[in-house]
């Protein structure tokens, strides 16, 4: 499927998230560009001011989405925020701290536990959403300078560099897949698709998937324990297909209609298949094989991650609702 991404579009969208969804889609996208990037989750025991680090530890990342006031913009107050925020973050860094207006070493233990041993930072990006005005350069250099030269530097090193990044400056990073453009258009959809629980969405749609189940761990009762988790895993994935159809069906109708054929056109080839095989292992794997094609074909990249969830809760939809049995005879339809 050809992509129609827009890395301008991308940049656009980018620049107005604000808060953890600015942070989120930071990280999502140096994970993509970084093999080695590690976020690092602020709860429950604290992010020592990091979100995260890549380049075998030695580059920090901090990641600021200040909320885009009107008149803040209009009074250009917005770089009075970045300046004061990252300031904080790096003083956490360089374990600083204000005692009656004057900088005193203090101790940030979580740095301890995040860093590996013997690994120092030696460079520090600055990641804010706004970086319109080039006065919060020089401000945060000198805030850079001036910690790194009061701080005993147990986890910076000492010919550290700081550079600050905006949305363009992610841009160019690399490429703006598809996946990349539908993750931050889509966001509360892609959201829905991970937290989705089975009791909400395939409660009392279930009946003759557990029956399937049951059928097959009274043939190979000794894989009941196997049977089971396989049976969950695809519970689970069957939930996030049905969010995903739901957002669908009230966010995109084209895309909709896309994953109406692919489910109508893999049921289709499961009750064909169901009828010459009754090994259920064999059936499941054939049928994921063919959606996940099927998926490539008609969404291209733009589940990412995800797909194999949606591969698999389109399978456990097959499971679920018919067409895919693998009980003899259909003694138990």
């Amino acid at each position: 499927m050809k992509s129609n991404t827009s890395p301008s579009e991308y940049e656009k969208l980018l620049a107005q998230l604000e808060g953890n969804e600015f942070e989120d889609e930071v990280c999502a996208r140096l994970q993509k560009i970084y093999v080695d990037f590690q976020s690092v989750p602020a709860k429950p025991h604290g992010d020592g001011g990091l979100d995260g680090l890549s380049h075998g530890q030695s580059r920090a990342y901090c990641c600021y989405g200040p909320e885009q006031e009107v008149h803040k913009l209009d009074n250009k107050g917005l770089k009075d925020d970045i300046v004061k925020k990252f300031s904080s973050d790096l003083r956490r860094l360089f374990e600083l701290e204000f005692q009656k207006r004057k900088l005193q070493q203090t101790t940030n233990p979580q740095l301890k536990s995040i860093l590996g041993e013997k690994r120092k930072i030696a460079h520090v990006y600055l990641v804010v959403s706004w970086f319109e005005s080039h006065k919060v350069i020089g401000a945060l250099n000198t805030q850079f300078n001036k910690y790194k030269t009061a701080s005993k530097l147990r986890f910076v090193d000492q010919n550290a560099t700081l550079t600050i990044w905006g949305p363009k400056n992610l841009v160019t990073l690399g490429e703006i897949d598809e996946h990349a453009l539908f993750r931050i258009q889509n966001r509360a959809l892609l959201d829905s698709l991970q937290t989705a629980k089975p009791d909400e969405y395939v409660a009392g749609k279930d009946g003759d998937f557990d029956d399937k189940f049951n059928d097959l761990k009274k043939r190979r009762p000794a894989s009941v324990k196997r049977i089971d988790a396989i049976a969950e895993r695809l519970r689970e994935a069957w939930a996030a297909a049905v969010a995903l159809d739901n957002d669908l069906s009230k966010t995109s109708l084209n895309l909709h209609q896309n994953l109406e054929t692919l489910r109508s056109n893999a049921a289709l080839s499961a009750n064909v298949k169901s009828m010459s095989s009754t090994d259920p292992y064999k059936l499941i794997d054939t049928m994921a094989k063919e959606v996940a094609e099927s998926l490539e074909h008609s969404f291209g990249d733009r589940f990412g991650n995800l797909t194999p969830i949606v591969t698999q809760g389109v399978v456990a939809g097959l499971i679920g609702e018919c067409p895919i049995d693998w009980r003899k005879d259909g003694d138990e339809r």
